[in-house]
């Protein structure tokens, strides 16, 4: 992983210190959404990321699901993601502030503890390793919060990076 220097102003995002990381939201269209809020907020955008067809579980069971995603390139990072009918991700479902990310080393143990208190675990996915990629649970907020594991980490400051320079050309 990184260290804070390497990271410079992502160290406060990306950095080992670093808990809340993102904000996201779900959009009806990822290429409309990116042109209307990049000159509006003044950020970059990376390009389109399609994260492959890969299975989540619900409660009612698993699902294959391919997503389509941005993130702003700066802190607070804004994560847009294309609207995924009868998912999660559903722009029609109303939950408008759709998930605060958050850094966990464990993420099965973390999303335990967060289930303990009430929040529950809504949906989530196991990666190749065997271990609980992400999870996402409901507050009464209307928001998500959704939990990543920290070996992700090391992925984003070059994504961000490479779209920045683009940005730059």
């Amino acid at each position: 992983m990184a260290t804070t220097d390497d990271l410079g102003l992502l160290a406060a995002t990306m950095g080992p210190e670093a808990r809340v990381y993102h904000v996201g939201f779900v959009v009806p269209d990822l290429a409309t959404a990116v042109a209307e809020l990049s000159p509006a907020l003044g950020v970059t955008f990376t390009e389109p990321m399609t994260l492959p067809d890969f299975e989540v579980h619900t409660q009612d069971g698993p699902r294959d699901l391919e997503l389509r995603l941005v993130y702003s390139t700066t802190a607070v990072h804004v994560e847009l993601i294309e609207d995924a009918p009868g998912t999660l991700w559903d722009f029609g479902d109303r939950q408008r502030g759709h998930h605060l990310g958050v850094w966990a080393d464990d993420v099965a143990a973390e999303a335990d503890r967060l289930d303990a208190l009430g929040l529950e675990r809504v949906w989530w996915a196991v990666g190749g390793d065997g271990h609980l990629a992400f999870s996402y649970h409901q507050t009464p907020f209307g928001f998500y919060i959704e939990l990543v594991g920290t070996v992700a980490k090391s992925f984003y400051p070059a994504w961000f990076a490479q779209a920045e320079a683009a940005a730059r050309s």
